[in-house]
């Protein structure tokens, strides 16, 4: 590390403008940002640079068989293994710590290396003078489909580690002994992510694991669908675990949706002390039931739900209800409803969902953060949108289904968004969907003001039928960095057969994409004409008040009556 004389000395003989260069902190900063390559250079500059450049380089690695390439050169042999082409003694081990104790995190997929790297690991273990071979490591990403590389990674754990992902695999009804090593050697995680390739593997064993030997979790984060009632039920007796997380990525594992058919875990006094942010799939009404528990998890900040489930725009209603009643403090919330069928009569319109459907979102105070996604487009009109957006000024981010499977029945246009222009200022991200028409720009422009905050725009499937207007319009409310983001995330949630579309739905989906990317097209350059007549503008109106105020002036010096005087010599 970088001490204080090495820090003065080179600086005492340089100007004082100079001297920021050898500030540690500064370039540290810096050279965070730089690439790989302009780091190996700047370590080339000098003795100071080059222990804070060295840091940067080596901070995080990808290519573990490049890093042990410093022990040994490293080569592939004719059956595709890496391999040393000595063994690494003493005095390479001594080198070789120059640079381990510089790296934070450490990634390994055996998608991603050419050759077998097991060889090398194995040398790496047994020659290694120490039992901590990255002593700083912070994470760890273990990820392979191979049990022999799987238990490899047992060499890079210690009781600093704070972070790790790793595959996971078990014998039937048996515990996985890697999880008991893991708990063992490193007790302190902080944040523990689980692949798990078996989507029909039993997780209560593990978790018990878990929950009896890693106190200092504070987040675990598995495949959608393993957050079953006994699972929840083993993770709220946990201190510290703050963030209870679930993800749609494939590579992490399927998952089976029969583990949530049914969701009702047991509570006991003092569950979840700490949880603050919470994602489940589950049925409405069993999620509802489960925030009604006297033990319930009312104090969390964030709830991300799931539902493959058909609901009831009254189901869904009373659940807001529940959640307004019971979670005061959320801030965040999303609801998710990924049912997938569709019915053309009209007694779709019970599941429909309307502003009447939201409305218990008004009792929770601290939203700033809303996102509903259902196949029906949302039932609302442009005045109970104007009625949404003065209910809740704070939003920062809404999300109103922007992306229906069903697109024939739309309730709004354009002028859906002058709303939240006028009543939302710290808006961020606004999910609508609409038909957008050629609204009449010019007797609109003295009604609305830009958006300020704006960074996304999301109109999912909305219909267009003017797009060359539709950019215009949207020009006048656009800032410069805005974006416009359009297409469906249907397909990237839930399992393989979740992810397919019917395919007609998925032909005229597609078939509404083409005039959204000529509107994304046109934008940049009609918002660029529209600052620059703004600024053309704003500064014709400042010439034209500096004029007034020097009219005014030459007329009241001309209208002041002159005023006698008397020199005395």
């Amino acid at each position: 590390m970088v001490t204080g004389d090495a820090l003065v000395s080179p600086a005492r003989s340089l100007p004082v403008a100079s001297r920021i260069f050898y500030i540690p902190e500064l370039l540290h900063l810096i050279f965070s940002f730089l690439d790989k390559e302009s780091n190996v250079s700047n370590a080339r500059v000098c003795r100071f640079w080059s222990d804070i450049a060295l840091d940067a380089v080596w901070k995080e690695v990808d290519d573990m068989i490049h890093l042990f390439s410093i022990l040994k050169p490293v080569l592939m042999n004719m059956h595709g293994t890496y391999e040393f082409v000595d063994i690494p003694g003493v005095s390479d081990w001594a080198r070789f710590h120059k640079y381990a104790r510089r790296v934070r995190c450490l990634r390994f997929n055996s998608d991603s290396v050419q050759g077998e790297a097991e060889v090398v690991l194995d040398e790496v273990a047994r020659t290694r003078t120490s039992f901590e071979i990255l002593p700083n490591l912070r994470e760890l990403v273990w990820t392979c489909h191979d049990l022999s590389d799987l238990q490899r990674c047992l060499l890079f754990l210690h009781g600093q580690l704070k972070y790790l992902t790793v595959s996971m695999w078990s014998e039937p009804g048996k515990p996985s002994p890697l999880l008991a090593d893991i708990c063992a050697r490193a007790p302190n995680l902080h944040t523990l992510k689980l692949h798990i390739k078996d989507p029909d593997m039993q997780l209560f064993g593990q978790i018990q694991l878990v929950v009896r030997n890693l106190h200092y979790l504070r987040k675990i984060v598995l495949p959608e669908f393993h957050f079953t009632s006994e699972v929840i039920q083993e993770l709220s007796r946990m201190p510290n675990l703050g963030v209870i997380e679930f993800q749609h990525d494939l590579a992490m594992g399927p998952g089976n949706p029969k583990n949530v058919e049914r969701f009702a875990p047991v509570l006991t006094h003092g569950a979840f002390p700490a949880l603050y942010d919470l994602n489940l799939t589950a049925r409405i009404d069993d999620l509802e039931r489960f925030f009604q528990d006297p033990f319930a998890p009312v104090n969390i900040t964030t709830l991300y739900v799931n539902s493959y489930a058909k609901h009831s725009a009254a189901e869904v209603r009373s659940f807001l209800s529940t959640l307004s009643q019971e979670c005061k403090c959320l801030s965040r919330l999303h609801v998710i409803l990924l049912n997938k069928e569709i019915n053309q009569t009209p007694c779709t319109e019970d599941e429909r969902l309307s502003f009447f459907t939201l409305q218990p979102l008004f009792s929770i105070s601290n939203l700033t953060w809303f996102e509903v996604m259902h196949k029906y487009p949302l039932r609302i009109t442009q005045d109970e949108i104007e009625e949404l957006a003065m209910r809740l000024p704070s939003l920062e981010a809404l999300e109103l289904n922007p992306e229906p499977l069903f697109t024939r029945k739309p309730t709004l246009d354009l002028e859906a968004l002058l709303p939240f222009t006028n009543h939302c200022p710290k808006l961020r991200y606004l999910g609508l969907f609409m038909h957008a028409t050629g609204f009449e720009v010019p007797s609109a422009r003295a009604s609305f003001k830009p958006f300020h905050a704006l960074q996304v725009l999301n109109v999912g499937t909305s219909t267009v039928e003017s797009p060359k207007a539709v950019a215009a319009f949207l020009s006048l409310l656009f800032p410069p960095w805005c974006r416009l983001q359009f297409g469906i995330t249907w397909t990237g949630r839930g399992t393989i057969e979740h992810r397919s579309l019917d395919l007609n739905t998925l032909v005229e989906l597609s078939e509404g994409v083409d005039p959204w990317e000529e509107i994304s097209t046109l934008l940049p350059a009609l918002i660029q004409v529209r600052r620059e007549e703004w600024e053309r503008t704003r500064a014709l109106k400042e010439e034209v008040e500096d004029l007034r105020i020097r009219t005014r002036l030459v007329r009241d010096t001309a209208e002041r009556p002159p005023r006698d005087s008397c020199i005395i010599s």
